[in-house]
């Protein structure tokens, strides 16, 4: 699996950093609990979270190629992506879409700064 980066959202990332990324597709790095739809199959938003490097959690047990080097997520979530994933940015809304290449994964992809902050119990 890849996922290739359109340059403004590459940007956003390169802001961050040496940090190490993180698929966080149920809020498993969420200061506040958030409910997940099951029906969604645990899927309660994709999220691109960066963590200090070094720090990523053991539930995150498989990663994803990138330009920017390995991005972490839960295997079973394997599921829910493609061998080809990339982003683009939507400019009618200003917004990041996750796409395939046979499909929109998601409208809003979220790039969050997770670094210094503590999970919800």
């Amino acid at each position: 699996m890849k996922i290739t980066f359109d340059e403004k959202t590459a940007d956003k990332i390169k802001a961050f950093g040496d940090v190490d990324l993180v698929f966080d597709f149920d809020h498993t790095l969420s200061e506040v609990n958030t409910e997940v739809d099951a029906c969604a199959g645990g899927i309660s938003r994709y999220r691109i979270v960066a963590v200090e490097k070094g720090n990523v959690p053991e539930v995150f047990d498989a990663s994803i190629d990138s330009e920017f080097g390995p991005i972490y997520y839960k295997d079973y979530g394997s599921y829910f992506f493609q061998d080809e994933m990339s982003t683009k940015i939507n400019p009618s809304y200003n917004l990041i879409e996750l796409r395939s290449t046979a499909e929109l994964l998601s409208p809003n992809l979220l790039i969050v700064d997770f670094r210094g902050k503590q999970k919800a119990s």
